[in-house]
């Protein structure tokens, strides 16, 4: 029996693609078609997306309505931390190379039934206390490393903006739906 896993994408190669993408089209296409729900969310930042509504009823790839991105991570969605960490730095990371504006009104909504939202209340309350202090997590740093190791990669990101980044600027928030 083979059992199919999600991988998650490494932060350095999400980097590395996004900034190769954007510098050459001035847009992420390629990753707006990612497996990656991180890097469909930056896509999705760079068309204007400011707004993240996750929910498992949402087509998985996405779709944007103005500033709001409505997705699912399909049905982990309660498990995909690391993956909102990643995206948010590197929303971060791009804000501020290309002078996208927009980066302190990132808000994701994580919506769930409120029959999932009884069965485990503590793993739900677990997801946005993680995403509220992502900066503490082991994923953010490894951001950061991966980020100031390939300075090179970059025109105006430096160390200082990096180690700037220590706090989501956005707000996450756990919304029930009726069951």
């Amino acid at each position: 029996m083979t059992i199919n896993k999600k991988m998650a994408v490494p932060f350095q190669t999400m980097l590395r693609d996004v900034l190769n993408e954007y510098i050459a089209n001035g847009e992420l296409k390629k990753a707006a078609k990612s497996s990656s729900m991180a890097m469909r969310m930056v896509a999705a930042y760079v068309r204007g997306a400011r707004i993240f509504e996750i929910d498992p009823t949402y087509p998985e790839m996405g779709e944007l309505d103005g500033e709001v991105f409505r997705m699912s991570d399909g049905p982990s969605l309660m498990t995909e931390t690391d993956d909102y960490i990643k995206a948010w730095f590197l929303m971060e990371l791009i804000s501020r190379e290309f002078g996208i504006e927009g980066a302190d009104r990132i808000e994701m909504h994580i919506n769930v039934s409120s029959e999932k939202a009884k069965a485990y209340p503590r793993l739900m309350q677990e997801l946005v206390d993680a995403m509220s202090n992502a900066s503490k997590t082991h994923t953010w740093k490894k951001c950061r490393c991966v980020a100031l190791d390939h300075l090179d990669w970059f025109e105006h990101v430096d160390p200082i903006f990096i180690y700037s980044l220590t706090n989501l600027d956005g707000s996450v928030q756990r919304l029930s739906t009726p069951a």
